[in-house]
């Protein structure tokens, strides 16, 4: 999977617009970013009325609106997914993933912290936190950015988290679940399923195989 890391923060601390000047920095250096909001309530992003929502609720599972400059897709679940396959769906090809939320699961954590609205940081900080964003000084065993230090930041992000885990090529999820693959495995599942592809007619010199496989259950 690409690398994760959640910006976290108490309300209006400014996550928001902080990403806002994060992503098209990290844009300007070639990265493919993704971005993933947790949600805690009942999921309602359409506006009543459009034809999607029509659909939606006329009972369709899955909608997509799709035109030549972007995909959405609203699709139910009987459960909120967790970020491992949330990320291995969806983004196998993207360079890092930004959450704005998730502060009670175990990944790396950047707090944005505001003293002029809140008197202090989050509670109970533990060894996930990798980085504070704040208007004040921050602790002292944190690398700390002033709200304004995009482009620092962007660097510790890069060096950290973006250039030690380059993108796989190949990536394998069972269950919803990613599977870790070493090079061997790998290289010969890419090759295989590439050699076999590029065998059907029309289907030479792929760029992207998407292969799913759903094993009926057993009654």
């Amino acid at each position: 999977m690409p690398p994760v890391i959640s910006f976290i923060g108490k309300p209006d601390s400014g996550k928001t617009t902080l990403l806002e000047k994060l992503i098209p920095e990290l844009r300007r250096r070639g990265y493919r970013i993704g971005t993933i909001k947790h949600h805690v309530h009942t999921f309602e992003m359409d506006k009543p009325g459009k034809d999607t929502w029509r659909h939606k609720q006329a009972g369709a599972s899955t909608v997509a609106l799709s035109s030549p400059t972007g995909l959405g897709l609203i699709r139910e679940v009987p459960e909120d997914l967790s970020i491992e396959e949330l990320v291995g769906r969806y983004y196998g090809d993207i360079d890092l993933v930004i959450t704005e939320g998730y502060k009670r699961l175990g990944l790396p954590k950047v707090e944005v912290f505001r003293q002029a609205l809140h008197p202090e940081p989050l509670p109970d900080r533990d060894e996930t936190w990798v980085a504070m964003v704040s208007d004040t000084a921050g602790p002292a065993d944190l690398p700390c950015f002033a709200l304004d230090e995009v482009v620092g930041l962007a660097d510790f992000l890069e060096e950290r988290f973006i250039k030690p885990f380059p993108r796989q090529k190949t990536s394998l999820l069972v269950n919803g679940q990613p599977v870790y693959l070493n090079s061997f495995v790998e290289s010969f599942l890419r090759q295989a399923i590439t050699g076999m592809t590029c065998s059907l007619k029309g289907c030479q010199n792929p760029e992207e195989i998407i292969i799913t496989i759903r094993q009926a259950a057993e009654k």
